[in-house]
């Protein structure tokens, strides 16, 4: 049974305030009984979040002299926000899954990262710093979801899906959520096109109906299909299989043979911030060996730091190691924020059918 990693994946040079960016005068340095700096950093609720208060936030405070506000957005309200406050950002560090670091960095909203502070990048996966606007933290992976007790065999492959014995048991996630746009993709990839050339992941997708039980739009909505036994398969992600099974069922997760799409969970500091520095330094702190062995085993999201070690057992449900880290696919996310419009119309239509 391979696992989960409950739902996302980063360094380069920072200009300072006074050498060039918009960012305010940094605040003073941290230490020796001054009031504690502050640090207004997004998460995404839930374990995920408890996770980072015990072993990222809280360490952090005590050894920086920092309190730390936690403001829980999902990525695509986070760039929303992001947005609004441009010119008078309330937010300091602000973390993504969704690809939206890409759509972030083209409207010069986070800042590239500077090495001699966040020094740790030089421990990662060479496919966790592809970008100078921040390291990817954790490694989510949208593979095959499935019931351990009503599927007979481990599935190995995406075309398990279509197979007979799943003819109305097959959940499918719509496109409005970043796992169903990566299903779309990687469809398209394994038959012929890819983001540029999207027709061959439609036309596969289509074929896949019949055995559809539900198309939803959310992660509860997958949960409660696997909960009802509605749902027995579904391309689903790595991180959420750990979440449910956590929660009683018996769900497996499988990175297919033909390769499984990469979930970067990513870490950025916001341009503007009045402490540059400091959040830096707490991209830096999440790439501890220590924080990130501690994250992944309490929210299953793999890390992204090469000097972690984790348990056989944990290994197995996750893209832990060089070999199933340099397996993951990548999503074009320029090309596919692009044309997820007229991809959404198209979708609403065939699934309407």
């Amino acid at each position: 049974m391979k696992k989960a990693l409950g739902s996302l994946l980063l360094a380069g040079s920072l200009v300072l305030a006074g050498c060039g960016n918009d960012a305010k005068p940094e605040k003073s340095d941290n230490g020796g009984g001054e009031e504690p700096n502050k640090l207004v950093v997004t998460s995404f609720g839930g374990d995920y979040e408890k996770a980072q208060m015990e072993y990222l936030i809280k360490p952090f405070e005590k050894e920086f002299n920092a309190e730390v506000e936690v403001v829980t957005l999902y990525s695509a309200d986070a760039l929303a926000k992001l947005r609004a406050q441009k010119n008078a950002p309330e937010i300091d560090v602000v973390q993504f899954s969704g690809g939206q670091e890409i759509q972030a960095a083209k409207e010069d909203l986070i800042l590239e990262m500077d090495s001699d502070i966040v020094k740790n990048t030089g421990e990662l996966y060479d496919n966790a710093k592809k970008t100078n606007y921040g390291p990817a933290i954790a490694f989510d992976a949208l593979g095959l979801l499935y019931n351990t007790e009503l599927v007979k065999e481990a599935p190995t492959s995406w075309e398990d899906l279509w197979k007979k014995e799943y003819k109305g048991k097959v959940g499918l996630v719509d496109i409005s959520n970043t796992y169903g746009l990566q299903f779309l993709a990687m469809m398209a990839k394994l038959h012929g096109g890819d983001e540029e050339n999207i027709d061959p992941g439609f036309e596969k997708i289509k074929t896949l109906l019949p055995n559809t039980a539900s198309v939803v739009a959310t992660t509860p909505d997958m949960g409660n299909l696997f909960a009802q036994e509605e749902v027995v398969i579904a391309p689903y992600d790595a991180g959420y299989a750990f979440n449910f099974s956590k929660q009683g069922q018996p769900i497996g997760f499988v990175i297919p043979d033909e390769g499984a799409m990469a979930v970067f969970i990513n870490m950025q500091v916001v341009k503007g911030t009045e402490s540059p520095t400091l959040a830096q330094e707490f991209v830096n702190y999440s790439l501890r060996p220590e924080v990130q062995k501690a994250f992944a085993e309490e929210t299953g999201f793999a890390p992204t730091n090469k000097n972690v070690e984790i348990s056989e057992e944990l290994a197995k449900v996750m893209p832990y190691g060089e070999e199933a880290v340099n397996s993951l696919v990548d999503l074009n996310w320029e090309v596919a924020n692009n044309n997820k419009d007229d991809w959404t119309d198209r979708w609403n239509k065939m699934i309407s059918q």
